[in-house]
Parts: structure tokens; sequence; C-alpha cells
């Protein structure tokens, strides 16, 4: 094997592709990166066995080959050389040759023959999807994904294709995240719990907003071709909450807020409930809803206006829950709906739905 390519290029294709190689592995081999030339393409892959991420460059070939290189290692190195116009790289029995300007580094490589082979005959279903629409669907939903191994099967966001129409749902045990949007074309209903990692990697390849984005389906394997990168992973198995029983529908107090003065409030009230809990509470009445902290460092109260359709109402959060939750929504009025001070509170818009979040409340003395 022997190449010549951009420095800018394999140093992009690089850092795309390492984000895949495993960190905790009782197989050297899957800390590494393949390296295939055919013709005139490089394809550089990496996989932990759960997520793989496929980049192939237009390189200068003189000599067709493969071989698998210490990923971390050779992902920095190339890091360093992004700036030159030319690197060239070159396959001598057990390592690789990097030549730049008139210097030149080895990195010993792995054994490509225990590299594990990776399957892109995936068609069996998809759907189609803006590519800035499945961005917002994500980051407006995966955020609520749990990070607790017990429960794997919350890692995850639930998607749901039907009709024109794909919701994400996310939730923690603590919170309930739910975005919708509408799709361009899908072979028919269905849907999938995928890993909250691989749908950030994925939004992190999708580089042009009004293109379409064509995510594909079979058995228990994600597939994702964007601009020369190759995204396949391993989809999460298991009976998802039923989380429709979860939202009410009928609710006696709703409060109506413009959405950074309350940010702003919690953001200061959350500086002084420093306990591990960052306990906010809402104490909410006709004009005014007052948010206060108070811990062993100190107290504050600030009112924030606000218009109230319904009963007087004191209740508390986690801070960094609803601030989560209020950053993801780009209204500039917000509408909290409330039943009681031990009720979920839901947030979502008048008139459509495009999102919904839902927040469990933390109990104290009234």
């Amino acid at each position: 094997m022997k190449i010549i390519a951009s420095g800018i290029d394999l140093s992009n294709a690089v850092s795309r592709v390492v984000k895949a190689i495993s960190n905790r592995t009782t197989n050297p081999v899957l800390e590494g990166i393949k390296l295939s030339v055919v013709g005139d393409e490089l394809t550089l892959l990496a996989t932990d066995t759960e997520i793989s991420i496929e980049k192939t460059i237009k390189v200068n070939t003189f000599i067709e080959g493969e071989t698998v290189v210490p990923g971390k290692i050779f992902s920095d190195f190339i890091k360093k050389l992004e700036n030159e116009e030319e690197i060239e790289i070159s396959l001598e029995e057990n390592r690789v040759r990097i030549s730049y300007s008139s210097s030149e580094g080895y990195i010993q490589t792995l054994n490509v023959e225990e590299f594990p082979l990776i399957n892109k005959d995936i068609r069996e279903n998809s759907f189609t999807i803006k590519q800035k629409d499945f961005k917002e669907l994500i980051l407006k939903s995966s955020f609520a994904c749990s990070l607790d191994e017990a429960r794997p099967i919350l890692k995850g966001c639930l998607l749901e294709i039907e009709d024109d129409k794909i919701s994400s749902v996310a939730l923690d045990g603590f919170r309930l995240a739910i975005c919708r949007k509408k799709i361009e074309n899908a072979t028919k209903n269905f849907k999938i719990i995928v890993t909250s990692r691989t749908l950030n990697e994925i939004i992190r390849i999708l580089e042009k907003d009004e293109d379409l984005i064509t995510v594909v389906v079979q058995k228990n394997v994600l597939m994702v071709e964007v601009e020369g990168t190759v995204l396949i992973s391993r989809l999460l198995e298991g009976e998802y909450i039923d989380y429709k029983n979860i939202i009410k529908d009928e609710f006696v107090s709703v409060v109506r807020v413009n959405k950074n003065q309350l940010l702003s409030a919690i953001d200061r009230a959350s500086i002084i409930a420093n306990d591990k809990n960052k306990i906010v509470k809402f104490d909410i009445k006709e004009n005014y809803m007052t948010v206060v902290a108070e811990s062993d460092v100190g107290k504050m109260s600030e009112n924030v206006v606000i218009n109230l359709e319904g009963k007087d109402l004191s209740i508390a959060f986690n801070s960094k829950f609803i601030t989560d939750c209020v950053k993801a929504i780009d209204d500039e009025f917000i509408n909290l709906h409330f039943n009681s001070r031990i009720n979920p509170c839901v947030i979502k818009p008048i008139g459509w739905d495009d999102y919904l979040y839902l927040i469990l409340p933390l109990r104290i003395n009234a």
C-alpha cells in the first residue's frame, strides 16, 4: 500500500472515524483504524462492534492494499499534519511509514485479518428526512436519554415513523422529551430504538441542512450514508416504556411565560441551590412566578412576569432537568401545565404538536 493524500482531507477523515474505536476492549484490533486503498480511494473504518464509522476520500494511489493502525495514535499524529499539502503513507511489513515535507514517522500496524467484517447490505426499511429536521429532532429529545447502565433500553431514543411524521421519544425516569418532524417518505410505519450516542454521531456528519438523509434499517441494524461517510449501528432491542399513558390532557393551572426570562431566573437560582438535586421552587400566583432557591450558602427569590390560567401553586424541580427542556425550545413564550405540586409539569406549545416535555417535581415541605 502506498498513497499520497491531502493533510486536511486525511485529518478530517480520521477525526470522523476515530469516534468509533473501542476504548475498553480485550481485543486490540478494535482500538485500530482500518485503512483500505482501492483505485483512487482510501477508506478508513473504525468499529467497536456496536457502532461503525467509515469515511472514503480521494487519494493518489501507487500501490493498493490494506492495514490496521492504532486509532488514537494515528489520529493524534495525523491531526498534527492537517496543514501539510501532501502526506505519503506506505506499508512496510508490519508498520506504516508516514512522510511529510522532508520528515517521516513510523507506526506499528495491527493484524488486518482480525478486523471485523462490516455488513453494509441493509435495505429492509427506511425513511427520508431533511438534514436540518433530523438535527432538530435529535437535539430536542436525546438530552433526556438515561445514562443508567441498569436500564439500557432508556439509553436510546424511540423513533416512531407513522405516515408522514417521525417522533423521537426519550426519558430517563425524571423527565420525558418528545419531538416530532415531517418526513419526506418511508417504506412503511415502523419503530426503532437508537442509542443517543449513535444519534449524536449521525448529526455530526450532517453538513447540508436542505439536503435529505435516508436512514436504513434491517432487523437490529441501522445505516446512514452522507457525503462519503457511512455509519452503521446496532439498535437497542426490547420493549420501550408506554410513554403515552404518562401524559395527561387536562390541567388545573397553565402558565405562559417568556422563555429567556424564566431561564435567566433559574440560572441564577441554581447558583444558590448548590445541593445535589439543585432544587428550585416556583411559587405561582396571578401575575408573577417567584423562582426561589435556598441552601447553606444563601437564599434568593426572583419574580418573573407570567399569565396564569387556573389555581395558584407551589412546586419544586431539579433546575438542570427543567433548564435542559426549556433551552431546547425555540419559541419566545412557553406554556407550563400543572395539576398539583406532586404531579409532573408538562411543557407544550399551543395549536401544534412539534414538541412536548414532561418533568417530575421534587417533593419538598409545603
